[in-house]
């Protein structure tokens, strides 16, 4: 079958819904996965999607693939994906394929496949699933069937008994058991589930966007967003609530507001998250990626961790896990895995979880428990779009600019680095890579000083801008508005 190799990226599949993606090739793919699976005595699998419109119809043609190719499915419907996973386990299959294209635009959808309990396909399995589609390498097998569960209920109940907050989080007063809690999932996938999850947890929720609207009327859901996360500063200041999260249109990746409405980038979270691991497993490893402050490393070392970083994608660090043994992983994108208290994926709602059962034993409030933290003046991750058949060249070439621009930097481009190149100063930080799952390129930088911040920030404008390759123009482009001079 004809089929854009491009879409088979490092960890997924994702593609443009109607030129790279239709029921057709669903189908095709269950058919290549179901007999991918079988092949490796694999035949029980579970299959949700999240709130995208061609959702529906995509996982009905995936399952009837999976059903041709002799798979016994249990279709647990729309769901975020920490959820899929979990029902992996809860349901004993260690097959499945979440269909979803997390944070990229709404004409956008994809398809994360399961190859174990909280595993995924990554770069050599992705590609030989490609080669069976495009071959039609399938095997048609008798005893498939399907059948729908609800299996929500059953999920709350579980994460509450993982994560009980053991008091108010909040130090403001109020009513609520928990505190008060804005949620805004970009009117995605969390809508539909966070809300009900954070109440019978006892806390006060103050919903915004919590409509589930295909279209994302308000913009694509991303947490690492400056336009969603200045908006859920503003309401959580506007509600007095005590924190705000957002999420993506998945739901395993989750933005934070302080009582203040400060923003909280996702890797000052991996330094909290790996204090609160550390109490519970002194000298354990934090496992982060390369696009992390500097005061992650920093944070972990004072606690008496054992700091380890790789590169950036969570299937690739849930791979190297499995050697590395971390009590803890955390990416600035915000995907968290508490792989020693709860399973070796990420889960949005466990994270929401896990935060404030922290800050309710504490009696801290986030502002608090971010102030004592190492600090740095640090972009957001800011997004250029560059395209698949370019992006790995010109990170190349990037590359060996900075190496001569920074001769008496720290530089990180061997496996650690993976897609893209680090550079650790004594005062700042910054990092340029090529995305896993879509056609752009990922910058990240930090000081500790506003000037040298500015510095690094229109060096970095300068050097991107040079490149004809980068379309400043793309809707894929975020956070721009952090290079300009």
């Amino acid at each position: 079958m004809k089929i854009n190799p491009y879409i088979f990226r490092g960890y997924d599949l994702r593609g443009l819904v109607g030129t790279d993606l239709s029921p057709e090739i669903a189908e095709h793919l269950g058919k290549a996965y179901g007999t991918y699976l079988r092949r490796r005595g694999i035949t029980a699998l579970v299959v949700g999607r999240d709130s995208r419109a061609t959702g529906p119809a995509y996982s009905e043609a995936l399952i009837k693939g999976l059903m041709w190719a002799g798979a016994d499915v249990v279709d647990i419907g729309m769901t975020l994906v920490g959820t899929f996973y979990w029902a992996q386990y809860f349901l004993n299959r260690r097959g499945g394929v979440y269909v979803s294209a997390s944070h990229n635009p709404p004409e956008y959808n994809g398809f994360k496949f399961a190859n174990d309990f909280s595993e995924t396909l990554v770069s050599d399995g992705i590609q030989e699933l490609r080669k069976m589609v495009e071959e039609e390498d399938y095997e048609k097998n008798e005893g498939g069937n399907s059948t729908a569960r609800d299996i929500r209920d059953d999920y709350y109940k579980d994460i509450l008994k993982c994560v009980p907050l053991s008091g108010k989080f909040s130090t403001r007063g109020g009513s609520a058991f928990g505190g008060k809690v804005v949620v805004d999932p970009s009117s995605s996938t969390a809508g539909a589930i966070a809300p009900e999850l954070l109440r019978r947890a006892g806390c006060e929720v103050i919903e915004k966007n919590c409509n589930v609207d295909p279209s994302f009327p308000i913009g694509v859901a991303d947490p690492t967003s400056s336009v969603v996360a200045e908006r859920l500063s503003h309401e959580v200041k506007e509600a007095g609530a005590d924190i705000g999260f957002s999420y993506d249109a998945d739901g395993d990746r989750i933005g934070i507001a302080d009582e203040k409405g400060n923003i909280i980038w996702n890797d000052i979270l991996v330094a909290l998250f790996a204090l609160d691991v550390l109490s519970r497993y002194p000298g354990a490893t934090i496992m982060y990626n390369t696009l992390c402050s500097r005061a992650v490393k920093e944070t972990i070392l004072k606690a008496g961790g054992q700091p380890f970083m790789w590169r950036t994608g969570h299937s690739f660090l849930k791979k190297k896990n499995q050697e590395v043994g971390a009590a803890f992983i955390g990416e600035l994108s915000g995907h968290f895995f508490f792989s020693k208290d709860f399973y070796n994926h990420d889960d949005g709602l466990y994270s929401t979880m896990r935060l404030l059962s922290y800050l309710s034993r504490t009696g801290k409030t986030l502002s608090e428990e971010v102030a004592a933290l190492p600090y740095y003046i640090s972009s957001p991750e800011i997004k250029v779009y560059c395209a698949d058949d370019k992006k790995v060249e010109v990170t190349g070439r990037i590359g060996v600019i900075l190496r001569k621009q920074y001769p008496l930097a720290e530089i990180v481009d061997d496996e650690r680095a993976g897609d893209g190149v680090r550079l650790d100063l004594a005062d700042g930080m910054f990092v340029v890579r090529y995305s896993q799952n879509g056609p752009y390129l990922t910058v990240k930088f930090e000081a500790k000083t506003k000037e040298r911040y500015e510095e690094l920030r229109k060096f970095l404008s300068g050097l991107l801008h040079q490149f004809v390759e980068i379309d400043w123009t793309s809707a894929i482009n975020v956070n721009l508005e952090a290079l300009e001079t």
